[in-house]
């Protein structure tokens, strides 16, 4: 359950670093065609602008031109002080000038009804007070005394949206003609000349524009989100099926636990009445022996037959005893805790005490660090490892026996170094087994005693293996871990 709310707030994680992220990418790519649609119409305002210009100068370098008077062109009252402002052809026909300002202003008024793109000629010193700035034109101009080149605005005008663009309109020569009783200077700002440029059309097409990046945004986000809906409906699938695996591994664990336990309860069950009959056995042959004395040594035919019921029964016992101790091996029989390996060491040299003293052994123990281990089967673990040492020695020297350890990262490591005849190679793992014994010995166990020590090991998930010894013999070599584990429960 916690993986399916896991994978359920994935999914929703999913979707909303998704959506941002389309979110994020249409309105990036809206932007920039709101930018390109602005910086269209900004050139398109230049371009009318720069026509303009052209064509002011034009008329400018020619002092003005002169055209018929009609009631659409009258004489300008404004340049009523300039000679010449009205002529007559030798023909009769009467002509007026028309300066720039007058021309440039007509054609604007032409131009925006044909085209609606709107101009405007302004300045602080009026000729004709039809030519006078609104608000916005004189704050441009006031910009363009503070040194503004050209001052761009979208606005409404007359109720429809327009690109606003006004740039400066500098004195020149040609102009002083006209304006000069003004008090202009040549170069100094003489007003500005605007142009509006109608921006429906542009705003239209960026409506299309936004529209078709939406639907292709949002069919982008559908295909995404059907994706992560199928991964989501999948991994839940695949949890839900990885959940029916586990609780079926789970029965059947438990199933196998059960039997082994009911197994090795049979096994100590048997054991445990074996090992009567097998004492039983022991002392009646014992007591027989007593009762016969010196008479058993007459017939030798009794008195092998009851030499072999003793070593019968003391095989018999001490098989029973080493089966119980490792059915019991997995078991902790202590406390769980960090043990002194120290005491565990003196309880299995006191325990083979005798053997050790009758061998003459040189023991040689350097610092032990403490142990997560039971101290029970700790000394088990020093008592075996010791004791085929021992009667595992050459012949032809003192046993000798090094017990190391060393903390490792994550564990424990003891070494316990002898120098017996050693082991070959091909055999080191061999001698693990249940009652595998590679060569004859009449002081050998019964071949249960590695077997014993590599169960403990495994149950607190160490390892256990053998090396060979610079003292000439064998080093057995295991590792114990510190920590804490799952099965560390005394049963």
């Amino acid at each position: 359950m916690k993986e399916l709310r896991h994978l359920k707030l994935s999914t929703f994680a999913a979707v909303f670093a998704w959506s941002a992220l389309l979110a994020g990418f249409c309105h990036y790519d809206i932007s920039l065609a709101r930018q390109h649609t602005e910086a269209l119409a900004r050139k398109e305002a230049r371009a009318n602008f720069d026509k303009d210009l052209a064509f002011r100068l034009w008329a400018t370098s020619h002092g003005g031109v002169y055209v018929p008077i009609d009631s659409r062109t009258p004489p300008n009252p404004a340049l009523a002080q300039i000679p010449e402002r009205d002529i007559q052809t030798p023909s009769g026909r009467k002509l007026t000038l028309m300066n720039p300002a007058y021309m440039l202003r007509q054609l604007m008024e032409d131009f925006g009804e044909l085209y609606g793109i709107r101009g405007k000629i302004t300045s602080f010193k009026l000729m004709n007070p039809i030519n006078a700035p609104d608000a916005w034109e004189a704050e441009a101009m006031h910009q363009f005394e503070r040194g503004a080149k050209e001052v761009f605005e979208f606005a409404n005008i007359d109720g429809e949206p327009y690109l606003r663009l006004m740039a400066a309109m500098l004195v020149q020569q040609g102009c002083l003609k006209c304006h000069g009783s003004q008090g202009y200077k040549l170069g100094e700002v003489r007003g500005g000349v605007g142009v509006s440029i109608p921006m429906r059309p542009y705003w239209q097409e960026l409506d299309e524009q936004i529209h078709k990046k939406i639907a292709m945004y949002g069919a982008i986000w559908l295909i995404g989100l059907a994706a992560i809906i199928s991964w989501s409906l999948l991994s839940k699938r695949r949890l839900l099926e990885k959940d029916r695996i586990t609780a079926q591994i789970g029965q059947q664990h438990a199933a196998i636990e059960r039997a082994n336990a009911e197994l090795t309860h049979f096994a100590n069950i048997s054991a445990h009445h074996l090992m009567e009959p097998a004492r039983r056995l022991l002392s009646y042959a014992q007591r027989l022996r007593t009762r016969l004395g010196s008479r058993i040594q007459e017939d030798e035919d009794a008195l092998l037959s009851l030499e072999y019921i003793e070593k019968g029964a003391a095989r018999m016992r001490d098989l029973l005893r080493d089966i119980e101790r490792y059915l019991a091996a997995s078991t902790a029989r202590g406390p769980m805790q960090l043990n002194d390996p120290g005491a565990a060491l003196t309880e299995a040299r006191r325990r083979l005490a005798k053997l050790i003293a009758d061998n003459k052994v040189e023991l040689d123990v350097t610092a032990l660090p403490p142990v997560y281990l039971d101290l029970p089967r700790l000394a088990d673990l020093f008592e075996i490892l010791l004791n085929n040492a021992i009667i595992h020695a050459r012949l032809d020297v003192p046993p000798r026996v090094r017990i190391a350890a060393q903390a490792e990262k994550s564990a424990v490591r003891i070494v316990i170094e002898d120098n017996g005849p050693g082991i070959e190679p091909e055999y080191r793992r061999r001698v693990f087994g249940v009652f595998e014994q590679l060569k004859p010995n009449p002081l050998a166990g019964t071949g249960i005693g590695l077997a014993i020590v590599e169960r403990i090991v495994n149950s607190r998930n160490g390892k256990i293996w053998i090396e060979s010894s610079d003292m000439g013999g064998i080093a057995v070599i295991f590792d114990l871990p510190t920590g804490v584990l799952n099965n560390d429960v005394r049963d």
